[in-house]
């Protein structure tokens, strides 16, 4: 069944659109991810569906109904604008919102020590969150969302400021709760986490639908499938006539809207000029080609996002 839906959502500020007739499901347990560069809408659609916005037309629900304080299901939220408690303790902080989320006094403890030994922070439990580095209060941040192991997780670029390593502790972490079946609303411009992460994808432009469904519809529909090939030697002076990508020195891109024939064409032409062709394969657009077809167009700049 569908655990979240949301309806010809709009939401206006004054005169200004933020969203347009926006509608989509999420299945309990499912995974979304919310694309889209600055003022798309992402942010706004997130708060509506946490009722932190009231929606000027269309509903939003979690588990059948708009979600309050007194909601039955709880809610893992990192907003995109963080926020701490400085003089606090990390311990202190987890141990707060899991017993905020239900759990006992020793339950609560029990997890927020888990959680920091899990990603390196032990030693620093009883420190003051303001002594310690930006991404060690990112991880906090995190922790306050898994805590108490909340039924939905809304996670607003969640890996932002995390190195490479710090990365990767937070996808284990997290696939952790997916496993148990948490339901996951990710929103990020980060297109490996939402190939990594997700199952679903809602691409939003200048707040309207731009596309909702599987990641992999969304490769085909938006993006299609891309010939490659690779070469070595010198293209002809006449190659930049081809209409071809030209990503770097010995490859070519050729997406599926020229076809077969223009690939086998292209092969032809390389050939016949004395190219020597090292390799020739098709695969689907990646999801950051997608992301650059759908708005490398245009700049979007603006407060609201």
């Amino acid at each position: 069944m569908n655990f979240i839906n949301v309806e010809n959502l709009s939401k206006n500020f004054g005169q200004f659109q933020a969203l347009n007739d926006v509608s989509f499901s999420v299945k309990a347990g499912g995974s979304l991810a919310i694309i889209g560069p600055n003022g798309s809408g992402k942010t706004t659609l997130v708060r509506c569906l946490l009722g932190l916005l009231n929606a000027s037309e269309g509903t939003a629900n979690i588990a059948g109904q708009p979600y309050d304080a007194g909601h039955p299901c709880t809610v893992g939220y990192l907003p995109e604008e963080r926020g701490n408690f400085q003089r606090d303790t990390p311990l202190d902080v987890l141990r707060l919102f899991g017993k905020l989320r239900g759990l006992t006094h020793h339950d609560a403890s029990s997890q927020a020590y888990e959680y920091l030994d899990d990603v390196g922070l032990a030693p620093h439990a009883r420190s003051p969150i303001q002594t310690l580095s930006n991404g060690q209060q990112q991880k906090i941040h995190l922790g306050i969302t898994f805590v108490g192991n909340p039924d939905l997780l809304v996670l607003d670029e969640p890996t932002r400021g995390f190195d490479p390593v710090n990365q990767a502790i937070f996808k284990t972490y997290l696939e952790r709760h997916l496993l148990r079946g948490a339901t996951l609303i990710l929103v990020t411009n980060q297109m490996h986490e939402v190939e990594e992460l997700t199952n679903n994808v809602l691409f939003l432009r200048k707040g309207k639908q731009h596309f909702a469904g599987e990641v992999e519809e969304a490769k085909q529909k938006l993006g299609g499938r891309r010939t490659a090939l690779s070469y070595t030697g010198v293209l002809p002076p006449h190659a930049s006539e081809w209409n071809v990508e030209m990503p770097e020195n010995g490859t070519l891109l050729l997406d599926s809207r020229h076809g077969i024939d223009s690939a086998n064409q292209l092969l032809g032409r390389l050939l016949n000029s004395g190219v020597k062709v090292t390799d020739f394969s098709t695969r689907l657009s990646s999801l950051d080609e997608i992301f650059v077809g759908v708005y490398g167009d245009s700049a979007q700049l603006g407060s609201l996002n």
